[in-house]
């Protein structure tokens, strides 16, 4: 079955367009939902970071329309044309649609090369996909084998060795801006989520003293602030931080900008004019582009992160080339498997033809031979049985390796031979155990 990957990713997009296109994680299952809809989906997940937003898709039957039905459905979400964003698209199929999603899950394509944080994310996005019910055998072995091809990289290349998270480089950043110690300096991060903890773990091996937590649920900043000594506060609290501070990280996951031209506007007049470091790490964006207009105020957003690591990918190119040999083995094995279910059908027909015949021919042997004993007769019937088997297991070895070696001459062969029509042969080899996401979501509601 065709599987394809459209979206868009850091390489081709700026935050400006990805973020138009992010999906929050309460957004997910909507989202996964709408993608089932599309009569040709069979099976789908969806990945989305602050560096991309892609929807992997399993396709039956093989449908050419598909990758723009699917970039229509991503934008529509937002009420936008997917001709907005068509140059920034990108669509793979199959072995590379496969190889793309290894590549991420091993770091290889993310902004930070070896990302540790990305393998959680790819993940999630399985997890998501199997909540919904729209990941069926091909997603889910895609996923899985993904997420061990990146674990192999990380365990036998240096690739991840020393690598920054997201989070981690903002703070660099910090540091970059203020120095190598942030000790004199008082530091606000936005948000409670995953990346603030690990940003609020690297601001405090940075030694800064003064760490505040906001967040719009205050219990989840008072665990956050509990664990690096910092101190919570309240979303409600803003223009006041916003005084005391002298760098914000802002890292939530608000679908709009939290903090607005006129917010800062109006800190800054308080500060009188005190300079100001707002660096947004979020996507979307938590901070309005217009605030980098105000005096004193440095904006920077997590494509400024880029130019601090470009170094890292040169630095390491041996250590990606061994990746991407491991990545190229791991995609080789997933086709082959992928292959290989196209054997199932014929298997089967030649199976279930051969058992045609057997009971065919002892039908007539029953009429012909009527004297045989019950104890006779199993004889006969366990005979025919294992000579059909003897047939049978040279055939379906031939059939496994030919769909697994592509050579589809010789299925054709073997479906000749067994006197079988090439369509009780071709039926969907995973149709029996992909889900039916939408007949149990009907089931399951009141």
């Amino acid at each position: 079955m065709p599987l394809i990957v459209v979206g868009i990713n850091h390489e081709d997009a700026p935050v400006d367009v990805r973020e138009k296109l992010a999906i929050l994680d309460r957004e997910l299952p909507q989202a996964l939902e709408e993608l089932t809809a599309l009569p040709s989906v069979a099976e789908c997940a969806i990945l989305s970071t602050c560096n991309r937003t892609e929807a992997y898709v399993v396709s039956s039957p093989d449908d050419p329309g598909l990758p723009k039905a699917v970039a229509d459905a991503l934008s529509a979400r937002r009420g936008l044309s997917h001709e907005k964003f068509e140059r920034f698209l990108r669509t793979r199929r199959d072995g590379a649609a496969a190889g793309h999603l290894f590549s991420v899950a091993a770091g290889l394509n993310s902004m930070i090369l070896g990302e540790p944080d990305v393998q959680r994310q790819v993940k999630h996005a399985l997890e998501a996909a199997q909540a919904a019910r729209t990941a069926g055998t091909l997603i889910n072995r895609l996923f899985q084998d993904a997420l061990a091809a990146g674990k192999r990289v990380r365990t036998e290349t240096e690739i991840a060795r020393g690598a920054l998270s997201v989070g981690a480089a903002a703070v660099d950043l910090a540091t970059q801006i203020f120095g190598e110690s942030l000790a004199h300096n008082t530091v606000l991060v936005l948000g409670a989520g995953k990346m603030s903890e690990i940003t609020a773990r690297h601001l405090h091996a940075k030694g800064s003293p003064a760490i505040l937590v906001a967040n719009r649920t205050f219990e989840r900043a008072c665990q956050l602030a509990e664990q690096f000594g910092g101190e919570a506060r309240r979303f409600d609290e803003l223009a006041h931080l916003l005084v005391r501070a002298d760098i914000v990280i802002c890292s939530t996951a608000a679908p709009h900008p939290i903090l607005t031209f006129d917010l800062v506007k109006e800190a800054m007049r308080a500060r009188h004019n005190r300079p100001l470091s707002l660096i947004d790490i979020a996507v979307p964006r938590d901070v309005e582009e217009s605030v980098d207009s105000l005096d004193n105020v440095y904006l920077f957003n997590i494509d400024h992160l880029q130019d601090m690591v470009a170094g890292a990918r040169q630095a390491r190119s041996a250590e990606v080339a061994r990746a991407n040999v491991i990545i190229d083995s791991a995609v080789a094995e997933y086709l082959r498997w992928g292959r290989s279910l196209e054997a199932t059908p014929l298997i089967i027909a030649v199976r279930e033809k051969l058992d045609s015949v057997r009971l065919g021919e002892l039908a007539r042997l029953r009429a012909r031979l009527p004297g045989l004993s019950d104890k006779e007769w199993r004889s006969v019937e366990a005979a025919m049985e294992s000579l059909t088997s003897k047939i049978a297991h040279p055939a379906t070895l031939a059939i496994r390796e030919g769909a697994e070696t592509g050579k589809t001459a010789s299925l054709e062969t073997i479906r000749q031979a067994f006197g079988l029509k090439a369509d009780e042969a071709s039926s969907d080899p995973a149709a029996d155990r992909l889900p039916a996401p939408k007949q149990p979501r009907k089931a399951d509601s009141p």
